[in-house]
């Protein structure tokens, strides 16, 4: 990538998320009334959500939403797997389908399939004119416009707020939290001296473990991913109480844990896991909420979109603390086809 810095592409577009999920919001209101009624009309009650890599932790997100606040029984299933997943049963049951690119040969393939069988699908994607759009029965296009980087950052916050968007449709409640986590979320961007702060404290370390507790642990497993992707560190994410089901055995003063709180409530449930970090001497970051060390200013199910703000920051300034660039990971492309 000769003529740019390193990093220069997830830098830019990282810090354009907040004014895309705004952008987002207003364009994408119509497709999302699109797809309320596709689900009511066809008296949905069973939704299955699929994606890969980034996209299917937004799927997994989006199952907690539908499942939180709506009647619909949701599950996410990586789009890889699908095949070997496929219920028996198809009544009463739609797909939705998550591809920044609309092109992923996995995602692709899972929707012909579902189509050949009848089922009806939903693409959520930043390709306007995509396979995977011009499948789908109906489609939330996001607004993030073009991603250069490989690592996903602001077609991920676009994703995220899709979700919350369709849930929050679909459970009759408006949209006022999202644009306010919005705001949020670029507040987190300027505390950039604090994020920055924090990796150099870090950037040394081989292993990292992210902890999430409900909303949270959707973005607990995509900060892990960010860090894999754009700084060549071994990063694992966790439910913040499973991580007593074996990997606390690998914690120690070397190892540094997050944990990605969106709520007080989520923070003191994940109590019993943080006083075992810090009893085995492990250093221990909050983001979020409760007694965090980078709290956010909303609380709830939005505030992923801040969460995951500094879960990306932090991924960049490692990356280039570490001599990486993380526009260019030498195993990884854009779009995974075969």
């Amino acid at each position: 990538m000769t003529g740019k810095t390193p990093g220069e592409y997830m830098y830019r577009e990282l810090r354009e998320g907040p004014g895309k999920v705004l952008e987002t919001l207003r364009a994408a209101a119509p497709q999302v009334e699109e797809v309320a009624a596709l689900i009511d009309g066809k008296n949905v009650s069973k939704v299955f959500i699929l994606g890969s890599g980034t996209s299917f932790h937004a799927s997994l997100y989006l199952q907690y939403l539908l499942t939180r606040h709506t009647r619909i029984h949701a599950a996410a299933i990586p789009a890889s797997e699908f095949e070997d997943w496929l219920p028996g049963s198809r009544k009463d049951y739609l797909i939705v389908g998550y591809s920044q690119s609309g092109e992923s040969t996995d995602i692709v393939w899972a929707f012909e399939k579902a189509k050949e069988r009848g089922v009806p699908v939903v693409a959520i994607t930043n390709t306007p004119g995509s396979t995977l759009t011009r499948i789908a029965d109906a489609s939330i296009v996001t607004r993030a416009g073009e991603e250069k980087a490989v690592a996903a950052t602001k077609t991920f916050d676009v994703q995220l707020a899709a979700a919350l968007m369709l849930a929050y449709r679909l459970a009759g409640l408006g949209y006022g939290e999202i644009e306010e986590a919005a705001r949020a979320a670029q507040a987190v961007l300027d505390r950039e001296p604090e994020i920055k702060a924090l990796a150099e404290r870090f950037s040394g370390a081989g292993h990292s473990y992210i902890l999430g507790k409900a909303a949270g642990y959707p973005v607990a497993l995509e900060a892990a991913l960010k860090l894999k992707e754009a700084a060549m560190v071994h990063a694992e994410g966790f439910a913040a109480r499973e991580f007593l089901h074996g990997p606390v055995q690998l914690v120690g003063p070397e190892t540094p844990v997050f944990l990605y709180a969106p709520s007080a409530e989520a923070y003191r449930a994940s109590g019993k896991a943080l006083e075992k970090v810090r009893g085995y001497g492990a250093p221990l970051v909050v983001v979020g909420r409760g007694e965090a060390d980078l709290l956010v200013d909303v609380e709830g199910d939005a505030a992923v979109l801040p969460m995951v703000k500094a879960a990306q920051l932090y991924a960049y300034h490692v990356a280039l603390l570490r001599g990486k660039d993380p526009d260019a990971p030498s195993k990884l492309t854009k779009v995974v086809k075969y």
